[in-house]
């Protein structure tokens, strides 16, 4: 079994390195590597490590949960989720999470955990998470 801990703050950097090829080279021209993570970095964050490597992370800017794994630990990393929400209640519950349309895994993911959907648009789905809410990790406990 693999080695899995929640790290003190993200590698902001990382993360954008992760998410940067999903992106349109426009929106990356305006918003690049240093403009990102200087908008970033002051923002309450947790580290994934895997196996002592860095894996990703998420940050909560205040609004919303952003976060970011990479592919290599795709599938791997989802036993950091339960210690990640409970960092992100403890800062904020309940939150609303934005899920783009065409990130499939995770809109499913998200559906059959117990999350409401709370709003859509052309681009984004968004998700209305908190801890009282009977998700996934809630029904898990209760057994």
């Amino acid at each position: 079994m693999a080695e899995l801990r929640l790290t003190d703050c993200a590698d902001v950097g990382l993360m954008y390195d992760i998410e940067q090829s999903r992106y349109p080279s426009a929106l990356t021209a305006i918003a690049t590597r240093e403009r990102t993570v200087a908008h970033y970095i002051g923002c309450p964050s947790v580290g994934y490590e895997i196996d002592g490597v860095a894996a990703g992370g998420a940050v909560f800017d205040g609004r919303e949960l952003h976060l970011a794994v990479l592919p290599q630990f795709h599938g791997r990393w989802a036993w950091l989720l339960k210690p990640t929400l409970d960092w992100l209640f403890a800062l904020c519950d309940p939150v609303r999470v934005r899920i783009e349309h065409d990130n499939a895994r995770c809109i499913r993911f998200m559906d059959s955990g117990g999350w409401e959907r709370v709003a859509e648009d052309r681009q984004y789905i968004t998700y209305l998470l908190s801890s009282t809410t009977p998700h996934v990790f809630r029904r898990r406990r209760a057994r």
